[in-house]
């Protein structure tokens, strides 16, 4: 599956819950479900092999699960010869996941 245009937000706390407030409202996000997954992946990806700070290290395995549960979304959802041809811009996660993520970091 083609990459999306990157989300151009800086890996810091405060973006992560803009990211994921951007997920739980789509309508009025500036990015698709695809980038922001993709921006959490990047994000997490920066510290695997780096001692994370605590308000960084609390904030990793939310962003694994988010790129994760896209992966499994739409692999649970469609069929191989879609997921090589569809570029998923357009698809979303359920919202209330994007909302549970939030929870969990308030």
């Amino acid at each position: 599956m083609k990459q999306s245009v990157p989300a151009d937000v800086p890996f810091t706390p405060k973006s992560v819950l803009k990211m994921l407030s951007w997920g739980a409202n789509p309508e009025t996000s500036p990015f698709s479900h695809k980038q922001i997954a993709e921006w959490c992946d990047k994000f997490w990806c920066q510290y695997l092999d780096v001692d994370a700070e605590p308000e960084i290290e609390r904030l990793l395995p939310i962003l694994t699960d988010v790129e994760t549960q896209w992966d499994l979304y739409l692999a649970n959802t469609y069929t191989l010869e879609e997921l090589q041809a569809k570029d998923f811009e357009t698809e979303q996660m359920p919202k209330e996941w994007f909302n549970d993520w939030l929870q969990q970091l308030a």
